[in-house]
């Protein structure tokens, strides 16, 4: 079994590359899913958020709001590295269990894609035996970014830039796949990845 990190920034095409790989046979994971999961009500994690920036983040009913904390993250960096701090080490730990519960099953499949645009700023580089840096144009991304989250064009541009300013996209990678064409050119690509991660798979 290999454990494929998927990498890249922002609206690069990772979730539809690794649709692609689920449907060739590859087990998905999410670093984004995981996330909410550790931050759901009773989480010990959340209480550590909840410590970290205040109950303004938080909903009369104990729910983090999200989309706020996001907002504050994005225009902060100091407040970034907190909340990176206390999510990243948990976030990787789970990742590499639901991994090694693969690894341990009667039937493990040949290929498990964890999907995270910050790969080794996580540190899941730990836990990856390769990564795949999935990209696309700046002009790509703020149009898929601006569709896909239904904010300005100006907005989009403002996020694009500053997550290609703070370097979050830059990954060394084992694979690379670019998606600025269409969706069968991808697929291809996919196609001839998984090809030779099967080969690799029967190598070992």
């Amino acid at each position: 079994m290999i454990v494929l990190g998927v990498a890249g920034p922002l609206a690069s095409g990772k979730s539809t590359v690794l649709k692609m790989l689920e449907e060739l046979g590859a087990a998905t994971l999410r670093a984004d899913d995981v996330s909410r999961e550790l931050l759901q009500p009773g989480q010990p994690i959340l209480e550590r958020v909840r410590a970290a920036f205040g109950e303004e983040y938080f909903t009369p009913e104990g729910k983090l709001q999200r989309k706020k904390l996001a907002e504050l993250i994005f225009a902060n960096s100091e407040a970034r590295q907190r909340l990176n701090q206390i999510m990243h080490p948990p976030m990787v730990a789970r990742l590499r269990e639901i991994a090694d519960e693969y690894r341990r099953s009667d039937a493990p499949p040949p290929v498990v894609a964890i999907e995270a645009a910050i790969l080794h700023q996580m540190g899941l580089d730990q836990i990856v035996d390769k990564v795949l840096l999935v990209t696309a144009s700046q002009e790509t991304r703020i149009r898929r970014l601006y569709q896909r989250d239904g904010i300005s064009e100006e907005e989009a541009q403002k996020r694009v830039k500053l997550h290609d300013e703070l370097g979050l996209g830059e990954v060394k990678a084992d694979y690379v796949i670019a998606t600025n064409g269409k969706l069968a050119e991808t697929r291809q690509q996919v196609a001839s990845l998984w090809a030779q991660l099967i080969e690799l798979t029967t190598a070992q």
